[in-house]
């Protein structure tokens, strides 16, 4: 088998952070990773909007978005970065169908190039989808699909004994035959 990405291998879904903001350079280098992602037709349907905690007031609200079992943890993220994807294409006006898919890969994208500058990231699904709407002021065209923590590594000790547990435990994936099958 060929070596994957040390990147790939490296990267977890973390719980502890330090509350540091993020510089503005390494955000915007981790958006571009996600804008060179593919996506059908090039319709490229994402948009992330980014609350760093250097504006302290935003990052409040996002957080507050949240569930509240993600708000102990990623209080103390470097930035909150809320994933979002048009749900109409802008070629044809019609609902695109591959938006989210499309979406996943960016963020993918977006994940990897915060490992590779050294960040921690954890992505997640917990958050009031009707209140994160509100926060950002979105239109319909926009979907809402997740809410990705990044920053640098903090101290797990300062987690609660449930998320220090999650964060300590062996990562653990499927077995190949039970996601693939090669034809």
């Amino acid at each position: 088998m060929s070596t994957i990405l040390q990147q790939i291998l490296d990267r977890r879904s973390v719980m502890a952070f330090l509350p540091e903001a993020i510089n503005d350079n390494d955000i915007k280098t981790i958006i571009n990773a996600a804008m060179l992602s593919p996506s059908a037709y090039n319709e490229q349907p994402w948009f992330f909007f980014v609350a760093n905690r250097k504006n302290e007031s935003q990052f409040a609200r996002v957080l507050g978005a949240l569930a509240p079992a993600n708000q102990e943890w990623a209080k103390n993220a470097g930035a909150l970065i809320i994933c979002a994807f048009r749900k109409y294409s802008s070629k044809t006006g019609k609902e695109n169908p591959y938006a989210m898919h499309d979406l996943g890969l960016a963020t993918s994208f977006l994940l990897l190039q915060a490992q590779a500058l050294g960040y921690v990231s954890h992505a997640m699904a917990g958050f009031d989808a009707v209140a994160m709407g509100e926060v950002l002021d979105i239109d319909d065209n926009l979907g809402l699909a997740s809410v990705v923590a990044i920053g640098r590594h903090g101290d797990i000790e300062k987690l609660s004994e449930q998320n220090r547990q999650r964060e300590l435990s062996m990562r653990s994936r499927k077995d190949f035959a039970e996601v693939a099958k090669i034809l």
